[in-house]
C-alpha cells in the first residue's frame, strides 16, 4: 500500500537487473511500499538519534593505513535491560591501539581502555564485533534503534523470515559523505587526521571529527532487501545473513536526503556527489525497515547491519552489493549480548571488554577512598588511564589527573566564594570531570570556571 508521496531513489529498470541477479521476481510495487513505509515512519519520528549510526575507530592506527577510511567503522549503541551499554558495529584490521577504543553516537563519546583489547578486537575474524563500553555523559536526546513491529507481532525476529515477498525497500544510515567530500589532505594516511606522533600514528585528530560528525543526521539511502544472496562473502556460519543492494552514485539519493535533512541540514545532501561506490567504512552501518501491512505501515526499526560488500555492475546500474546480518536479539539483555557475540564469534573480545569495564569500576571506587575525590571527578578519570587486572596499579596511574582535578577545583572553588557565587558551589566537580584532564591545570581551572559560570541563570542570580 503506499502511503504518500515520497522520492523513491531506485527505478523500476534498477529493481528488474537485480531480479535477474538473485534469480527471483521482485515486485517493484512491494519494494516501493515497503520503503515509503520506512520513510515516512523514520520522518514522524523526527529523524531521532534512534536512527544514528555510531561512528568508531581508535586513538591509534597501523603504520600500514593508507587512508582514513580503513580505521573510520560504523555501528550501533545498545543498551541492555541490565543497564550496560554495548558497541555492535564494524572492526578494522588497522586499529592496533591499547588506549583506546572510541565509539560516537549523538555526540556522546563510548570508550573502552582496556588493555589488550584493541588487539584482541582487530584478530577476530568476523568483521562484527561486539564490546561493552562505558559513556561519557548520556545525552538525554539519545535513543537505541529497536526492532520493526511485524504485522501480525510486536515486533519481528530475523526480518526476511517475516518478508512476503522476495525483497523489500528499506533505508541505511550512514555518515560516508561527510568524508569523502574531504580534500585528500585529510584522507590520506598520514594528513590531516591521522598523523605521526611518537614513532605511531595517532588518530586522536580524527575522533574528535567522529564526535562532531555524530552530532549530525546521517545520510539515508534507500537498499533492495532481499532474501537471496548470490555473491559469496566470509561471514560465520551461525549467523543469519541477507542481501541489501544500494544504487551508486550515491547523488542518486539528493531528494531521499532532502525529505529528511530540511532546514539548515539540507546543504549536507549535497555532499552526496562525493560518494560514488562501495566503501568499507561503510561495515557495520545499520538498516532499517517498516512492513507494508493491510492494516497500514507498522512501527519501523534495525533489522540489520552491513557485514561486507562490493562493487557490482549490471544492467547499466552500479550497486553497492551489500551482505548484511541480523542485529542483536530483543529484548536487549547481557546473556543476549553474549550469546550474540558466541554467534558472530567475537565472544572473547566481548568477555574481555567487559572484564575491563568491571576493573574500571573498582577503580573508580578505589580512587575516591585514595585521593578523596568525587566519584564524579574519579569517574572522569578512568577515561585517561588503561585498564588492567591491578587495580592498584590503576589506582597509581591516576594519580597525575588527580592532582591536576583537585587544584582546579580547590581554584574555581575559591573563585565563587571570593566572588560570593556560593550558589554555583554545586556545579564545580561535574564542570572540572568535564574538561580534557590532559591539559594543563590552568587550562583546566579556565574551561571548569566558563562552565560553571554558565549555569549562573539556573540559580536565580
Amino acid at each position: 500500500m503506499s502511503t504518500g508521496p515520497f522520492p523513491i531513489p531506485i527505478p523500476e529498470g534498477a529493481v528488474e537487473a537485480i531480479a535477474g541477479i538473485i534469480g527471483a521476481a521482485l515486485s517493484y510495487g512491494s519494494i516501493r511500499d515497503t520503503a515509503t513505509c520506512t520513510a515516512m515512519q523514520m520522518k514522524e519520528k523526527g529523524f531521532s538519534y534512534e536512527f544514528y549510526p555510531a561512528l568508531a575507530t581508535s586513538v591509534r592506527v597501523s603504520k600500514d593505513t593508507k587512508n582514513i577510511f580503513q580505521v573510520i567503522r560504523h555501528g550501533i549503541i545498545i543498551r541492555t535491560q541490565e543497564g550496560h551499554y554495548y558497541y555492535v558495529g564494524g572492526k578494522s584490521k588497522y586499529w592496533v591501539s591499547d588506549r583506546s577504543f572510541q565509539a560516537y553516537q549523538g555526540g556522546t563519546n563510548f570508550y573502552n581502555n582496556t588493555n589488550g583489547l584493541v588487539t584482541k578486537i582487530r584478530d577476530n575474524e568476523s568483521n562484527i564485533v561486539v564490546v561493552r563500553m562505558r559513556a561519557k555523559r548520556i545525552s538525554s536526546a539519545w535513543l537505541q534503534p529497536n526492532p520493526p513491529e511485524g504485522c501480525n507481532t510486536p515486533f519481528v525476529g530475523w526480518f526476511l523470515d517475516a518478508l512476503e515477498s522476495a525483497a523489500a525497500g528499506a533505508i541505511m544510515t550512514n555518515y560516508l559523505p561527510e568524508f569523502t567530500i574531504l580534500p585528500t589532505t585529510y584522507t590520506e594516511v598520514p594528513g590531516g587526521l591521522i598523523y605521526e606522533s611518537g614513532g605511531h600514528y595517532t588518530a586522536d585528530s580524527l575522533s574528535g571529527v567522529l564526535r562532531a560528525v555524530s552530532t549530525r543526521p546521517p545520510f539515508p539511502y534507500m537498499v533492495i532487501a532481499t532474501i537471496s544472496k548470490q555473491a559469496t562473502f566470509k561471514v560465520p556460519p551461525a549467523v543469519q545473513r541477507g542481501s541489501a543492494y544500494v544504487l551508486f552514485p550515491a547523488s542518486v539519493m539528493d531528494e531521499l536526503c532532502k525529505f529528511f535533512l530540511v532546514g539548515s541540514f539540507e546543504k549536507y545532501c549535497s555532499d552526496l556527489v562525493s560518494n560514488t561506490s562501495y566503501n568499507e567504512a561503510l561495515i557495520g552501518a545499520p538498516v532499517f525497515m517498516s512492513f507494508s501491512c493491510t492494516s497500514g505501515c507498522k512501527s519501523v526499526g534495525l533489522i540489520g547491519l552491513v557485514f561486507d560488500g562490493n562493487m557490482l555492475n549490471v544492467g547499466g546500474y552500479s550497486f553497492g552489493d551489500l551482505l548484511i546480518v541480523e542485529p542483536p536479539p530483543y529484548p536487549y539483555t547481557d546473556a543476549g549480548m553474549l550469546a550474540y557475540a558466541d554467534e558472530l564469534g567475537v565472544k572473547d573480545a566481548l568477555d574481555l571488554s567487559i572484564r575491563g569495564v568491571e576493573n574500571a569500576e573498582k577503580a573508580i571506587s578505589s580512587i575516591v577512598s585514595a585521593y578523596g575525590i568525587s566519584g564524579v571527578i574519579a569517574s572522569a578519570i578512568v577515561y585517561y588511564i588503561i585498564w588492567t587486572d591491578n587495580v592498584d596499579e590503576m589506582v597509581n596511574n591516576a594519580k597525575p589527573y588527580v592532582e591536576k582535578a583537585k587544584n582546579a577545583v580547590e581554584r574555581v572553588r575559591e573563585e565563587l566564594i571570593k566572588t560570593t557565587n556560593y550558589r554555583l558551589l554545586s556545579y564545580v566537580d561535574e564542570c572540572v570531570a568535564q574538561q580534557d584532564l590532559d591539559l594543563d591545570e590552568n587550562d583546566i581551572y579556565q574551561g571548569a570556571l566558563g562552565c560553571v559560570f554558565s549555569n549562573i541563570e539556573n540559580v536565580g542570580y
